[in-house]
């Protein structure tokens, strides 16, 4: 037959080969196949070829089936594309009686569930997400943070495996997530768990995957994943694998992310799959696509990148609705008001500057006034130039010592004094005085510490952390920053994790003090530490949004009160610091009670506050500095 058509697969081309007198190779068909699809001409032979990489070919060859089958064409296929094929078709299917369990699960939410071995109770909130991800397999659970996301993973996981449908549970997420999961799965179960941390060299990774088979959890990172995708593949397909993509806003990036491309590949290969992230729209509708595509890759839940960027685009804000609804069976969220957990005590204290560390301020602002008429026109510098000047306020507020250092947290190199009637102090302010907040600081850490209480001080500079640490060297502070190793894979006696472990369960260690970037992220002290110094604070509300969840979150006891100690410099920009902080954080809140937030808990720290707030931010210094200083 002259419309008739064969698929295959050879060497990495999915090729369709044709008749030579095939209507197929003229007119509508070859502008359809060729710039539509885009297929490639074969010159050698009669038909077309493209290289096609995992992740579309699915999408790939059932386009053209689809489009062969409209134009009545008798269509034969080598095994591997009626695998595919298969695959698809069952998907299909599966997608569809998921789509009608998701709404009756969240229509008529269960009251209880059984889950196999488990000893955490749950909470009421918890038992539909954990009825959702059982009774569909692949789903979404964007429960806002502290609401306890792994433990509905884990009793999903004990379910699925009593009945015999997985046997292993990976987790790809972020390193800094490994030592939760592993704590979360002893108190769930009781016991610790046979766990694989899969790190280190290739040859150490090969042997880790091995000893896997004999494992309960396998842990990875986004990063690994992406460099053992071929390995990851071949042990998902020797066993029946729930695969979990904890913080999975990590793979935001729709197009060109390894991250993302990655996992999608992965996908199919994995029994049920689950996502976890209580951000999941961080910046925009766009985020979603690569989350949701590996739930539901075959079809592709969303449609193509094209067709959801074009639908985004075309739509507007009304789009966001029509996906929300759309997407509506297959996520659970829990909002922060379902949590109902005992508000905590913020405890503003106002702290005046030493006179030295006023003096220092008060040429700092009155210099920054004087330079606004100077600051650069380009966006990039400008943003540069403001970063600088607040940063130089902030840390004066905070400690005037830490003028004379660089600033890796924000890379800014230690101030140019020149001109400045207090170079001299700024240069050697440690010789003339001490900051009036570390002697509060110090003093409020004794109090607490003689109650028998356990408190994490938090600040945004380093210095500050090591000055801290020496000055309570006493309680052998544990510290965290960016610059302490992660694990034990890269420093066996001084790491992060030991450190928070030694804080969490060591009667000997009752001080932690860290900054939001590298400590604000899966970690859990509320059931050890209810008091928080802050120490300074910048105008990033998303990492102290974080911070502050670190001690208040499900797990409290009812009767328990948290204590926030916000310590602010008086007539500085530390007031101005906390005003802002609490408007971004109601607004966030009430974007913490839709089903997709739209905020970004991963800034980066390296700005001072997102791009689009930071000339508001800005504004409201200079306004303040002119009431002062003018």
């Amino acid at each position: 037959m002259s419309n008739s058509v064969r698929l295959s697969i050879a060497n990495d081309l999915l090729k369709v080969s044709v008749p030579k007198n095939s209507p197929f190779l003229t007119g509508k068909h070859r502008i359809f196949l060729a710039s539509v699809i885009g297929l490639n001409e074969d010159d050698e032979a009669n038909g077309y070829y493209i290289e096609i990489g995992k992740s579309q070919l699915s999408d790939t060859i059932n386009e053209l089936v689809g489009y062969f089958k409209e134009a009545n064409s008798s269509i034969e296929y080598d095994d591997e594309i009626g695998s595919i094929i298969h695959v698809y078709d069952e998907g299909r299917e599966t997608f569809v009686e998921a789509t009608e369990l998701g709404i009756q699960i969240k229509s008529n939410p269960p009251k209880s569930i059984t889950v196999p071995g488990f000893q955490r109770k749950l909470k009421s909130y918890q038992v539909p997400a954990i009825a959702h991800l059982v009774g569909l397999r692949n789903v979404a659970n964007f429960s806002v943070p502290g609401s306890g996301k792994t433990t509905v993973a884990l009793a999903g996981f004990s379910i699925l495996k009593s009945k015999g449908e997985v046997n292993k549970l990976v987790v790809i997420g972020p390193r800094a997530a490994f030592m939760s999961w592993e704590d979360e799965y002893k108190s769930c179960f009781g016991k610790d768990p046979k766990s694989i941390r899969v790190t280190g060299s290739v040859s150490i990774r090969k042997q880790l995957y091995r000893k896997a088979s004999n494992a309960d959890l396998i842990l990875l990172s986004y990063q690994m994943a992406a460099q053992d995708e071929n390995r990851l593949a071949a042990f998902l397909r020797e066993n029946d694998v729930m695969l979990v993509l904890d913080e999975s806003h990590y793979i935001k990036r729709m197009e060109g992310g390894k991250w993302a491309s990655t996992v999608i590949s992965l996908a199919p290969y994995a029994k049920c799959r689950c996502i976890l992230s209580g951000t999941p729209v961080p910046n925009s509708l766009e985020d979603l696509y690569s989350q949701m595509t590996f739930l539901w890759p075959n079809p592709k839940i969303l449609g193509t990148t094209d067709e959801y960027k074009d639908r985004i685009v075309t739509k507007g804000i009304d789009a966001a609705e029509d996906i929300k609804n759309e997407l509506f069976p297959f996520y659970y969220r829990v909002h922060k008001s379902q949590l109902k957990l005992k508000s905590p005590k913020y405890h503003r204290i106002k702290i005046k500057m030493r006179p030295f560390q006023q003096s220092i301020y008060d040429a700092l602002a009155v210099k920054l006034l004087a330079e606004i008429v100077k600051a650069p026109d380009e966006r990039s510098k400008l943003r540069a130039w403001r970063k600088a000047r607040l940063t130089r306020l902030l840390q004066t507020a905070s400690n005037p010592g830490l003028l004379s250092q660089y600033s890796e947290e924000f890379e800014i190199p230690p101030i140019d004094a020149t001109g400045l009637s207090v170079s001299e102090l700024i240069e050697h302010y440690a010789k003339y005085e001490k900051p009036s907040k570390i002697e509060a600081a110090l003093e409020l850490v004794n109090t607490l510490i003689k109650k028998g209480e356990k408190v994490i001080i938090w600040t945004s500079f380093i210095h500050n952390i090591k000055a801290l640490a020496k000055l309570l060297k006493q309680y052998s502070p544990r510290i965290v920053y960016g610059d302490v190793p992660k694990d034990a894979s890269e420093n066996e006696s001084f790491n992060r994790e030991k450190m928070i472990r030694d804080f969490k369960y060591s009667k000997e260690f009752n001080v932690l003090i860290a900054n939001p970037s590298a400590c604000a992220e899966s970690v859990s002290l509320h059931k050890v530490c209810h008091h928080a110094i802050y120490l300074d604070r910048t105008f990033n509300c998303a990492l102290y949004m974080q911070s502050l969840d670190r001690i208040h979150r499900i797990g409290l006891d009812p009767n328990e009160q948290i204590h926030y100690y916000i310590f602010q410099s008086s007539r500085s920009v530390d007031e101005i610091i906390d005003n802002r902080l609490k408007e971004k954080q109601k607004r966030m809140l009430e974007l913490l009670n839709d089903d997709f937030a739209v905020l970004d808990l991963e800034a980066s720290y390296s700005e001072i506050s997102e791009e689009s707030e930071e000339e508001e931010d800005f504004t409201a210094i200079v306004k303040q500095l002119k009431t002062q200083y003018e």
